[in-house]
């Protein structure tokens, strides 16, 4: 093939390439004027060549872009490639955003023009900006977010991570971002941190642990959660939790330290008294006296040897109850009829001497939980109660009924038509040790703490409704 034909064939391959290419194609003279373009420019324009050629671009551009283009013009004409991007609206045409490359046409080392390459980049730019809008959004997401963020990648490098975890564990995120996890804290290798991050990525599952971070003598929850792009691990300080409930647990073992010895000191007290008190009363029976001054005084003495008496032995039914409170034995089922048979065949006799009624709903099925010789006693003080707090002015009715209760266990109520006293004025003090609220018969205001102390000991509740001259009641729950 002669020369001239290589020239022709090539100029025929430049020109197909340059009329079919997809791109924007410009050719332009020093000057910015259009010498040669492709049928795309044409079709953004929707102009005919005719319309374009001999024109200078700045003719289709519009008047803030007209000095940027020049300018990059003049670059290439100096023989430099000149690469940009720009978003603009040609005159006519739609908005577009566009990757320009100006390459110089050298013809013996001289540029004799400057081909515009204009590539569509309108697409992918808006898909970047929808990236970069939802990757700020992420990050603010993070940013609001109360706990520590960081996520990490399959190598255990660090992609992100917010200013929380910059504040927790003094790093700073530009010194970090892209470093391997383990590398930045070596000395959590092995550790708790490093096994569970590893069985969330092997088991392929979310774990969530508490673990102390020595280096900042820390303790922290966290919750890591394993995808295909890596892990995300989110962490809180719970540093303050853990020496509220090391605090708790040390004051609750100096309570019962304190408690245990209490009552070793109140047991030795009123069991070491109990024999000196009993010799005491029984050398006071012993001596006599002519002197009427001198026997009065005796007696004085006898009395109060006995009120003495009566505190101790007060003193070892409560410790009794406290120390069977500390036992650990799982509570046998109980069927109350048959306690509650037991109590009224005991009390038949007082009760007929009062001339009382007793009416009871109580089915025969009905359970409990708990310590048989303690719910005997309840039953006991509540029934001697009722019967001894009587009123004078009508005649004694108790009814008690009870029932399943929903949790498990029995509700039951105690409710008589007797004396009844001031709940506003008892206030608080109705199940407290030696507090009475009637002035006759006598008694000691034993009966109804024992009776609160049977029952909680059991995990069991009572509460208590009185209107003098009307009657109480008495509602318990038994687990």
């Amino acid at each position: 093939m002669s020369e001239s034909a290589q020239f022709v064939n090539s100029e025929q391959r430049f020109r197909s390439l340059f009329e079919n290419n997809l791109d924007i194609i410009l050719f332009q003279d020093r000057n910015g004027v259009i010498l040669d373009v492709n049928e795309p420019f044409l079709q953004l324009l929707h102009l005919s060549r005719a319309d374009v050629l001999g024109r200078d671009i700045s003719d289709f551009l519009p008047p803030e872009l007209i000095a940027v283009f020049r300018e990059k013009l003049l670059q290439a004409f100096q023989g430099t490639r000149v690469q940009f991007d720009v978003a603009v609206q040609f005159i006519g045409a739609e908005p577009k955003v566009l990757n320009i490359s100006k390459v110089p046409l050298l013809v013996d080392g001289v540029v004799s023009g400057v081909h515009m390459v204009a590539r569509d980049i309108t697409d992918l730019t808006a898909s970047h900006q929808l990236i970069e809008q939802q990757a700020k959004k992420l990050n603010t997401i993070f940013e609001s977010v109360t706990d520590a963020v960081f996520l990490l990648d399959r190598e255990w490098r660090l992609t992100f991570l917010n200013s929380e975890v910059e504040r927790l564990l003094q790093v700073d995120r530009q010194h970090v971002l892209g470093r391997n996890l383990w590398t930045l804290f070596p000395d959590e290798v092995g550790g708790e941190f490093y096994h569970q991050y590893h069985q969330a990525f092997s088991m392929g599952r979310a774990v969530h642990f508490e673990a102390y971070y020595a280096t900042l003598r820390l303790w922290l929850e966290v919750k890591a959660f394993p995808s295909e792009e890596g892990l995300s691990v989110y962490f809180s300080d719970v540093t303050l939790r853990h020496e509220a409930q090391a605090s708790q647990e040390k004051l609750a073992q100096d309570l019962h330290r304190q408690n245990q010895d209490l009552q070793q000191f109140t047991y030795i007290v009123s069991h070491n008294l109990r024999g000196p008190l009993a010799n005491a009363m029984g050398l006071s029976q012993l001596l006599t006296t002519p002197d009427p001054d001198q026997a009065t005084l005796l007696n004085h003495l006898q009395t109060s040897l006995v009120q003495l008496d009566v505190v101790l032995q007060d003193m070892n039914t409560i410790l009794t109850v406290r120390d069977k409170q500390d036992v650990a034995d799982l509570p046998a089922p109980v069927r109350l009829t048959d306690v509650l048979d037991l109590v009224l065949k005991e009390m038949n006799e007082p009760l007929q001497k009062a001339g009382g009624q007793i009416v009871r709903d109580f089915p025969e099925a009905l359970h409990a939980h708990g310590n048989r010789a303690y719910i005997y006693s309840i039953f006991l003080n509540l029934l001697s109660n009722s019967i001894k707090y009587r009123s004078q002015q009508r005649a004694l009715l108790i009814t008690i009924t009870g029932s399943p209760h929903p949790e498990g266990g029995a509700q039951l109520t105690f409710a008589d038509n007797g004396s009844g006293f001031d709940q506003e004025k008892a206030g608080a003090e109705v199940f407290k040790l030696y507090k009475r609220f009637h002035t006759s018969p006598s008694g000691r205001g034993m009966g109804l703490y024992l009776v609160k102390a049977h029952i909680e000991s059991m995990g069991g509740t009572i509460a208590v409704k009185s209107e003098v001259e009307v009657g109480t009641q008495f509602f318990l729950y038994l687990p």
